[in-house]
């Protein structure tokens, strides 16, 4: 553990937000979309951090006003990193942090867009004491987290900053005008949905589900045609031996909210709404969703695609690994007919 000093006078800093950024002039206000309901995400300047990201990583920090109910979601998310840390596709942990603040109050999360969100919404003018954790560190983090957050201190997770493409901007219709099918076809949908389906797999087969499929939490890294997934808070490490049952359920929630949003330009009819969701959203959702399909859907989408993505979203698919199978299949004949 190291202790160190940050604030606007520091080398290290907090810096602009990274959870406000949903607005691209389309609205009169950034709108909190991609805020998370335990934590906010700045930018953190730390030249001396050690890694490949080490200008521009981005902290996660507990939000002060939710601790307790922060506190397991940070638990899950730093023990799901620490195991999935070599899992192709998922955003590594390179760090971890107790904050105490000092001077500073936290930044606006909405503010209108003008020249003064950037000051409104930055974190640069806090400062405190951080004791900060290697990605080697977890246990020893993992022991101090109950006792440090009764004293105050507010857990943050250090991550590599994503500079690829949210997949919302890609394939969200609205957010996109309409115009989603030319930046991002569905081959890239379809290569993106398999990717992300494999990351499942993985998972599962460590007992871990991701639940939150929201498309904010995954980005395209278009020179590597790669997938990112971001954000396991409100996944879990199955402990009670009802592993087929929420493997089952991930898979579904998965097929409704991410691959039908990434092939069709919105979530299935009835699915979680974009948002800042709390576990409960998710544990209630529906098991099973109807497939209402537009005139721009059969445009879109060949007959096999509509047919696999109708069964993903009714519930057959029980494993990832089956409806990865049909979803590389998909690819290849895309790639056969272009």
């Amino acid at each position: 553990m190291q202790t160190i000093h940050f604030g606007p006078d520091k080398t290290i800093k907090l810096t602009e937000p990274l959870d406000t950024w949903l607005s691209a002039g389309l609205r009169d206000f950034a709108v909190p979309e991609a805020l998370g309901s335990s934590a906010r995400v700045f930018s953190l300047i730390y030249p001396e951090l050690a890694g490949d990201y080490a200008n521009h990583p981005a902290i996660k920090v507990m939000r002060p006003d939710k601790i307790n109910y922060a506190l397991p979601l940070f638990k899950n998310e730093i023990q799901i990193l620490d195991r999935m840390k070599d899992t192709p596709g998922v955003t590594p942990l390179i760090g971890l942090a107790f904050i105490k603040t000092e001077s500073g109050e936290w930044p606006d999360e909405i503010a209108p867009l003008t020249k003064s969100l950037e000051e409104k919404s930055s974190a640069v003018n806090i400062s405190g004491v951080m004791d900060l954790f290697s990605a080697d560190e977890v246990q020893a983090f993992l022991d101090e987290l109950d006792v440090r957050a009764s004293e105050g201190w507010l857990a943050s997770i250090i991550l590599p900053r994503r500079w690829e493409d949210n997949l919302y901007l890609r394939c969200d219709s609205g957010y996109t005008r309409g115009e989603f099918h030319r930046s991002f076809p569905v081959l890239t949908a379809l290569e993106a949905s398999f990717q992300i389906s494999k990351i499942l797999e993985a998972a599962h087969e460590k007992n871990i589900v991701f639940l939150d499929h929201k498309v904010l939490h995954y980005y395209w890294n278009e020179p590597r045609n790669q997938v990112i997934a971001l954000d396991w808070n409100i996944g879990r490490m199955i402990t009670n031996g009802n592993t087929e049952e929420m493997f089952e359920f991930d898979v579904l929630q998965f097929a409704a909210r991410a691959l039908h949003h990434l092939l069709t330009g919105r979530q299935a009819p009835g699915s979680v709404k974009v948002g800042p969701n709390r576990p409960e959203d998710i544990q209630n959702a529906p098991h099973q969703y109807e497939p209402v399909w537009t005139y721009d859907d059969h445009k879109r989408l060949s007959d096999q695609e509509l047919e696999v993505l109708g069964r993903a979203i009714k519930g057959e698919y029980k494993t990832a690994a089956d409806l990865s199978i049909d979803l590389q299949r998909l690819v290849e004949l895309r790639k056969s007919e272009s």
